[in-house]
C-alpha cells in the first residue's frame, strides 16, 4: 500500500485548522459578538422588508400627491371680502398622517377615508358684516373741487374653529384717510368701517383627537373614558354678576369689536373655581390671551374652559367630578381685572353657555377619546414631514421667474410678478427703511420670503408659543405688540395693515441692528444677525440677503 504523505499532511492540517477556528469560535465573547451582528442581520431584513418593500418614498410621495389634490377640493368656499379662509385651510398632512397610521401604513391610498377625516377637520367659520361708507374728494390746482359717497358691504370672518384650536378676530371702528397727490390734483380718499387690528388663539384638540381616536385607534394608544351627562352647574359658590355676555362686544383691553365666545363673571381674586360636569382635564396651564385656563372635556363633543386662572390645580389626563376645585380666579391673560371667563363648546365650536346654566340643556355625556399630548405630536409631526415643500424663491435660484406662479393665485392681493415688488408697496418701503436706516431691499425681500407680500397671511400653528404668526411680515402677535409702529398714522396699529407691518418690522430690525453694532459688530454683520434674531436661521438670512440684492439690481437701488 502506498501512502500519499501530501495528501495525508494537507488533511492533518485542514483538521488541525477546524480545531483550532471551532475552539475560537466557541469562546463566550467571540459568541456574543456573533449573536449581536446575527441579531442586527435579522433587524435590518425586517426594517427592509417592512419600509422598504412595503412603503418607500415614491409611493410616500405619490400618495401624498393624491391625498393633497383630495383635501384641497374639500377646501370651504372663500366668502369673506378680504378672502382670509386660504389662511385657516386644512392642511393636507394631517389626513394623511391619521390615514397611514390607520391602515398600518399601508401603500395603498384609502382614498375614502382621506375624504372623511378632511370633512371632520375641516375648518368652520363665522362672520360679521359691516357697511363701509367711503368718500373720495378730489380737488384740483384750479380750485375746482367736487366730492362722492359711497355704501359696500363687506363679509368678514369673526372666529375661525380649526383642528388646533379657535381663532376669534378683533376689528376696531375706525376713520382712515388715504391721500393721492396727482399732476394737477389731489384726491382723499376716508373710509369708515370695521378695521382688523388682530386675532387671538386659543388651543384645542378636541376635534382632532377624536379622528385620531375614529380611525386610527390601533395604531395610537388612546384611553376611552365613559362619563355621566347630566345638568350643568355654575363653577362657584355664590351669586357674582355677568360683566361681560356671550356674542359681540367692545374688547375691555384693546377697545376693538370681537366676539366674545364665552361669559365672564366678576368673581373676587382667589375665589374657588368648580368643575361644571364630570369631565376629563384636557388642558391646564398657560392659554395665549386666557392665561392660566383649564379645559374640560365632558364626552357627547362638549368641552368647558375656565380662563384667567390665578391658580391651576389640576392636570392634563386628570379625571374631575361636577364640583371638583380646578383652580382658582385671576386675572392672567388679556384681562383687566379679577374675573372668570367661562366658555362652552360644542364639537370645538363656542355656543352660549348661559342656554346650559340656567338648565335649558344639559350634557348628553359619553366617551371623551384622550390622547397624550406625546402622541399627538407624532402624528402632528409625520404630518408636517409629508409637506416640507420648495421654498418660494425659485425665481432666485434659477433667474427663471416664468415658472413661479405666486401671480396667478386668485387670493393674492398685489398683482406682482416673481422678483417684483408691489408698486403700492415701494414708496412705504422705502420710507420705513429711510426712517430706521435698514435697507428698504431688506424689508421688502423679508415681506416676499414671509408671506409672498399678503397683508392677510396668518402662519400654521406653532406649538412651542401656542400662537400662529400674522401679517405680511409675521410677526408673532407679543413682538408686534412689543414693536408696533403706525404706519400709516391712522390711529390703530394693526399687523393686518400693511404699512404697520412694515415699519414694525423696520423698528424691530433697528432695535436689533443697534444692540449688534454697540457690541462691536460691523454694520454688516449686524445687520445680518438683526435678520437672523427675526426667523433664528442662517439659511434664511442668506435667502433674505441674496432676494434683497435682487432687487436693488432691478430697482437700482443703493
Amino acid at each position: 500500500m502506498v501512502i500519499d504523505t501530501g495528501e495525508k499532511l494537507k488533511n492533518f492540517l485542514k483538521n488541525k485548522a477546524k480545531k483550532k477556528v471551532l475552539a475560537f469560535l466557541l469562546q463566550p465573547h467571540v459568541l456574543m459578538i456573533i449573536g449581536i451582528f446575527l441579531l442586527i442581520l435579522l433587524g435590518v431584513f425586517l426594517l427592509l422588508g417592512i419600509f422598504g418593500t412595503a412603503y418607500d418614498d415614491a409611493t410616500v410621495s405619490k400618495n401624498g400627491t393624491e391625498a393633497k389634490e383630495i383635501v384641497t377640493s374639500l377646501n370651504p368656499p372663500i366668502l369673506s371680502t378680504n378672502k382670509m379662509e386660504k389662511q385657516f385651510f386644512l392642511p393636507y398632512g394631517i389626513p394623511y398622517a391619521i390615514e397611514l397610521y390607520a391602515t398600518d401604513w399601508n401603500d395603498t391610498l384609502n382614498k375614502e377615508m382621506i375624504k372623511e377625516i378632511t370633512k371632520d377637520l375641516n375648518p368652520i367659520f363665522q362672520y360679521i358684516g359691516d357697511w363701509k361708507t367711503k368718500t373720495v374728494t378730489i380737488t384740483y390746482k384750479d380750485g375746482k373741487s367736487y366730492s362722492y359717497t359711497e355704501r359696500y358691504y363687506e363679509k368678514l370672518i369673526s372666529i375661525v374653529n380649526t383642528y388646533a384650536g379657535i381663532y376669534t378676530f378683533n376689528y376696531v371702528n375706525k376713520e382712515q384717510t388715504t391721500k393721492i397727490d396727482g399732476p394737477d390734483y389731489t384726491e382723499i380718499i376716508t373710509v369708515k368701517g370695521l378695521v382688523l387690528t388682530g386675532i387671538d388663539f386659543s388651543q384645542d384638540w378636541t376635534r382632532l383627537d377624536a379622528e385620531i381616536a375614529k380611525y386610527a385607534a390601533n395604531s395610537i394608544p388612546v384611553q376611552k373614558i365613559l362619563v355621566k351627562g347630566g345638568d350643568v352647574i355654575y363653577p362657584f359658590d355664590g351669586d357674582y354678576q355677568i360683566t361681560s355676555p356671550f356674542g359681540g362686544r367692545t374688547d375691555p383691553v384693546k377697545g376693538t369689536n370681537e366676539y366674545h365666545t364665552g361669559v365672564d363673571f366678576g368673581v373676587p381674586l382667589g375665589t374657588e373655581i368648580k368643575a361644571a360636569a364630570d369631565g376629563v382635564v384636557v388642558q391646564a396651564g398657560t392659554n395665549g390671551g386666557y392665561g392660566n385656563s383649564v379645559s374640560i372635556e365632558h364626552g357627547g363633543g362638549m368641552e368647558t374652559l375656565y380662563g384667567h386662572l390665578s391658580k391651576v390645580l389640576v392636570s392634563v389626563g386628570q379625571k374631575v367630578k361636577q364640583g371638583d376645585i380646578i383652580g382658582l380666579s385671576g386675572s392672567t391673560g388679556k384681562s383687566t381685572g379679577p374675573h372668570l371667563h367661562f366658555e362652552v363648546r360644542k364639537n370645538g365650536q363656542p355656543v352660549n353657555p348661559m342656554t346650559y346654566l340656567s338648565g335649558s340643556s344639559s350634557f348628553s355625556g359619553g366617551v371623551v377619546n384622550y390622547v397624550t399630548e406625546l402622541n399627538r405630536t407624532m402624528v402632528l409631526e409625520t404630518s408636517e414631514s409629508f409637506m416640507e415643500n420648495k421654498e418660494n424663491v425659485e425665481w432666485l435660484l434659477s433667474g427663471d421667474t416664468s415658472q413661479s406662479d405666486i401671480s396667478n393665485d386668485p387670493h393674492q392681493v398685489y398683482n406682482v410678478k416673481p422678483g417684483e415688488v408691489p408698486q403700492e408697496l415701494l414708496p412705504v418701503f422705502k420710507k420705513a427703511g429711510s426712517k430706521y436706516d435698514i435697507p428698504w431691499t431688506v424689508l421688502a425681500a423679508i415681506a416676499y420670503r414671509e408671506s409672498s407680500f399678503n397683508p392677510y397671511a396668518v402662519g400654521p400653528y406653532l406649538s412651542d408659543f401656542n400662537t400662529s404668526a400674522q401679517g405680511m411680515m409675521q410677526f408673532l402677535p407679543s413682538t408686534f405688540q412689543a414693536f408696533a409702529v403706525d404706519g400709516n398714522n391712522d390711529g390703530v396699529k394693526s399687523v393686518f395693515e400693511p404699512e404697520d407691518a412694515i415699519y414694525t418690522a423696520a423698528n424691530y430690525l433697528n432695535y436689533n441692528y443697534r444692540r449688534y453694532m454697540a457690541k462691536g459688530f460691523n454694520s454688516d454683520d449686524a445687520l445680518r444677525k438683526a435678520i437672523w434674531d427675526y426667523n433664528h436661521a442662517w439659511w434664511y438670512v442668506d435667502q433674505v440677503m441674496s432676494i434683497a440684492d435682487k432687487y436693488a439690481q432691478k430697482y437700482n437701488a443703493q
